[in-house]
């Protein structure tokens, strides 16, 4: 009796071993769905931001993005432009 309970063990582990082998498991890891975003740096502090989280402004022909609100009106102030 005790001979076949090992050899349904060993059988067992043997079926295993090969179903191991020949189908290895799935891989359950996902790709990342957000898609990077291009960074901006805000003139007055330097930090940099998502540019569709900043306060934009056109600014001689050039484009200035700001990380909030008050850096966006701490620049205005600072090249006496008016508040808006």
């Amino acid at each position: 009796m005790s001979r076949l309970i090992l050899y349904l063990i060993i059988l067992a582990v043997a079926c295993w071993v090969i179903k191991r082998a020949l189908f290895p498991a799935k891989s359950k890891a996902t790709p990342p769905k957000e898609t990077a975003e291009e960074l901006v740096q805000d003139p007055v502090c330097q930090c940099y931001i998502p540019k569709s989280q900043s306060y934009a402004l056109s600014f001689r022909g050039k484009k200035l993005f700001f990380c909030s609100e008050e850096c966006y009106h701490k620049y205005m102030a600072s090249h006496g432009l008016p508040k808006g």
